[in-house]
């Protein structure tokens, strides 16, 4: 009898989804204050290298956002993502946003936290038109009152909140650009309030949970793929180390491997890192190509000098339910009851932290110009991505093909007034 094959599963359908803080646009909030910046720069202040080297100057210190946005939108571009979750975004900034990235090829759900329209930072989500369908949308302040617009919550020191946005999956195959096969959070945190950090993570399990249980009631019994669970995944600034109880709270205490839990703490809802998920090479969800770690820096946060000091505040969640295969699963059989065999199964196939400095471009530069354009720090955050890939067995692989005949032909088109007004 020959050997098995060494991968008992097959690839299904790809999500590349991402994080991204896009440091405000420091300069259009603070004119005064940026004039005096920007002749401190001149005259050498203010570099963040400390040095006073001309070299040094030009690498480090906060650009103006004219002067990086293109060069930040290149690293989506690059990363081909199907969603991507910012934070820090002013409304100008999200208009920047949605005319580089393609009016017409992405689309955006977001609202201003000062008072749920255009004023202060939004936490929008932007998603591919061409892949995915939005079906609903919401916004939420962190606060004991959620529902009303520039609310503070606990100890934070300004509004903050999450975006949540239902998604159908034209990849799908037929029907599947009209259920939600995809939900996404994103949000940011505060960075003053410890106890605003941890009510925040409960308040979002919370909201995700009650989403999830109204899609459920909603479908009612009948066995059909609309009461499948779907993907459902947070991202975020979390301003939360991993040792903080933020975080902690969030993950249902599950990192590091082996921490203490109660109880009822592990009987609640809570979501899984990626960066802790990767399907590495030799793991049981494995497939071909499987990396052997995660791939890129470790800090998420850098500031805009040169700085090694460790800090890891921006995350790409997905949520412990039925849809997301931790690194602990074992593959699905084929002989998977009936029951589940329409529930989509997802895990994590590739996770890395892609670079917010590059300098290696300014030698080939003309004489004078070395390092004006690329040597220079796009945001004090770094893009953080992951790729879901769902994971079929042979006879879901062969139903999948059957039904993706004609998905070119699904027609749908988003339907989310709150938002649409607010891009009024």
């Amino acid at each position: 009898m020959p050997p098995p094959p060494p991968y008992p599963h097959t690839r299904g359908r790809t999500l590349r989804i991402g994080s991204l803080n896009l440091r405000y646009d420091y300069h259009a909030r603070h004119p005064v204050a940026s004039a005096a910046l920007s002749l401190g720069a001149k005259v050498g202040l203010g570099s963040g290298s400390g040095s006073g080297a001309d070299g040094e100057r030009e690498r480090y210190g906060e650009r103006r956002w004219q002067e990086r946005r293109e060069a930040l939108l290149d690293a989506v571009r690059w990363e081909e993502l199907d969603v991507l979750g910012c934070q820090e975004a002013l409304w100008s900034q999200v208009g920047d946003l949605t005319e580089l990235l393609g009016d017409d090829e992405w689309g955006f759900v977001g609202v201003g936290r000062d008072d749920g329209r255009h004023k202060g930072e939004a936490v929008p989500i932007f998603w591919r038109r061409s892949r995915l369908t939005l079906l609903s949308a919401s916004h939420h302040w962190l606060s004991p009152t959620p529902d009303k617009p520039g609310s503070k919550g606990w100890d934070a020191g300004q509004p903050r909140m999450v975006t949540i946005a239902r998604f159908g999956d034209r990849e799908a195959g037929a029907g599947g650009s009209k259920s939600a096969q995809l939900v996404v959070a994103n949000t940011h945190w505060d960075d003053r309030g410890l106890e605003a950090r941890t009510q925040s993570a409960r308040l979002i399990l919370r909201l995700v949970e009650d989403k999830l249980a109204a899609a459920r009631a909603q479908a009612g019994p009948g066995g059909d793929d609309d009461d499948a669970e779907p993907l459902v995944v947070l991202l975020g600034d979390l301003n939360s180390p991993a040792e903080e109880d933020g975080y902690q709270v969030l993950t249902g205490r599950r990192y590091p491997e082996g921490a203490a839990s109660t109880e009822e703490e592990d009987a609640r809802p809570s979501f899984f890192d990626a960066r802790h998920e990767l399907a590495v090479r030799g793991s049981a969800l494995a497939g071909p190509g499987a990396l052997s770690s995660r791939f890129g820096p470790l800090n998420t946060f850098t500031g805009f000098t040169a700085s090694d000091v460790p800090k890891v505040i921006d995350f790409v969640l997905p949520y412990a339910n039925a849809a997301f295969l931790p690194l602990s699963s074992t593959p699905p059989a084929s002989s998977s009851s009936s029951s589940s065999a329409h529930q989509p199964r997802w895990k994590v196939a590739r996770y890395g932290i892609v670079p917010n400095f590059f300098e290696d471009l300014g030698g080939r530069r003309p004489e004078g110009e070395e390092g004006r354009r690329d040597a220079m720090v796009r945001s004090d955050h770094r893009l953080v991505v992951a790729r879901f890939e769902e994971v079929l067995t042979a006879r879901e692989a062969v139903r999948s093909a059957e039904g993706k005949r004609g998905v070119g032909d699904v027609e749908g088109c988003e339907t989310a007034p709150v938002d649409e007004a607010a891009r009024a």
